[in-house]
């Protein structure tokens, strides 16, 4: 989160930097050992030099926007007017906040401009940067040339939002070749969305370009048994029927002093500063500087990250009725073995029927539930189930992998 969580500059507030001496160090730590592949870099606001208002947060919906779109650019001290000098200067300083990241051993993965760009970002609540549609335009075609032509190996994303600013750049065959990938922010929303849109947007910009969701999270009330299958669900429809090769939960952990915690994050930490000798009456025995999981949200997204290994394939399935409330999902484990996940929020127990064609495999099962996930979330074993049709009952309010063994 460019400008948000990683938002210390250099002494001109051209280049961000870390907050602390250690926070990029941090980073690189942590990346390191989850394994993760690197990061996707967005920006909630570019380096405060950058704008009108000189500031990540504050001025009015005019000034906390780019300088150069600013209400008197003209007499800008710097550029004077020059909008091409400043997208050059500004490109460079994109590439020079890719480059401080490198250097501290971390891979940007993926590249966006701007987090859910829109007009109105003159409100005090957290960094943003504020574009018109055209506006949008203009910058995304200045700047992506300068990360493409840094490393072309960079996904550039856009626009992070509802897909309506990265128009006029899709409608040009050529300008279109600077986006990798279209994603979209699906915002707790049901899992049944997930196929009427993707309908949608392949109609509107084809199907030459990956399409997926990279910001899921409730942003309104608590996390509840309910969201925790609809998670399950909305992660399956992505997958197998938007064929998305990748989605995104955008929030890790929450403090447990934020109201919006429950339905935000994977996990609760009580900050270290927290001297209150009492325990939190939600989160008896958690101490100052620990956390603990959000089960709802985190069994629903664990048991794929357990189950799913990095760089599946999904495999195409052919249902002879289509439900929303009962949900298969297939695809093959870089090993080559199949692996069959199916869910079940029909308010009934259900007995699936599914033709694998391998008459001879061996499928394990592994049971979820919202408030059962196994032992270290990998699920509940149940059983091993043998050859080319298998029918396992999946319990209402569960969702069961079965791999081949």
């Amino acid at each position: 989160a460019g400008g948000l969580y990683w938002r210390g500059t250099d002494p001109d507030g051209k280049f961000l930097q870390g907050r602390w001496p250690e926070q990029v160090p941090e980073l690189a730590q942590m990346i390191r050992t989850a394994g993760i592949e690197g990061v996707s870099l967005e920006y909630w606001s570019p380096a405060p030099y950058w704008k009108a208002n000189n500031a990540y947060v504050g001025g009015d919906n005019a000034t906390n926007r780019l300088r150069c779109f600013g209400p008197d650019f003209k007499n800008d001290p710097v550029y004077k007017g020059d909008t091409a000098r400043f997208f050059k200067d500004f490109g460079d300083a994109l590439v020079h906040d890719i480059k401080h990241l490198r250097q501290h051993g971390i891979k940007v993965v993926k590249w966006g401009l701007q987090n859910e760009p829109r007009d109105n970002m003159g409100r005090p609540d957290y960094s943003r940067c504020g574009y018109t549609k055209d506006q949008y335009v203009k910058s995304f075609l200045a700047t992506a040339p300068a990360i493409r032509a840094y490393d072309p190996k960079i996904e550039i994303i856009a626009d992070s939002w509802h897909l309506n600013y990265i128009e006029p750049v899709m409608a040009d065959p050529e300008s279109r070749k600077l986006v990798d990938s279209l994603v979209l922010h699906h915002v707790g929303c049901d899992a049944n969305v997930v196929t009427q849109e993707v309908a949608m947007f392949r109609k509107k910009f084809g199907d030459d370009k990956p399409l997926y969701q990279n910001e899921y999270e409730y942003l309104w009330g608590t996390t509840t048994p309910a969201r925790c299958m609809n998670t399950v669900l909305h992660i399956m429809n992505w997958f197998q029927l938007g064929e998305a090769p990748a989605w995104y939960w955008i929030h890790a952990l929450k403090p447990i002093t934020n109201s919006e915690a429950s339905g935000y994050s994977l996990g609760f930490w009580r900050p270290a500063n927290d001297t209150n000798p009492q325990d939190h009456p939600k989160f008896p025995g958690l101490k100052p500087g620990h956390w603990t999981w959000n089960k709802y949200n985190w069994h629903a997204v664990g048991s794929f990250v357990r189950r799913m290994p990095w760089d599946c394939r999904g495999v195409a399935v052919k249902e002879a009725n289509h439900d929303p409330d009962l949900r298969i999902l297939a695809f093959r484990k870089p090993n080559g073995k199949l692996t069959v996940v199916l869910a079940n929020r029909s308010f009934t127990d259900h007995t699936f029927k599914v033709a694998t064609g391998l008459k001879s495999a061996t499928f394990k099962g592994f049971r979820f539930a919202p408030d059962n996930a196994g032992e270290d979330f990998s699920g509940v074993p149940i059983g091993t189930l043998q050859g080319g049709v298998i029918a396992p009952k999946v319990a209402d309010m569960t969702w069961e992998f079965w791999e081949q063994q």
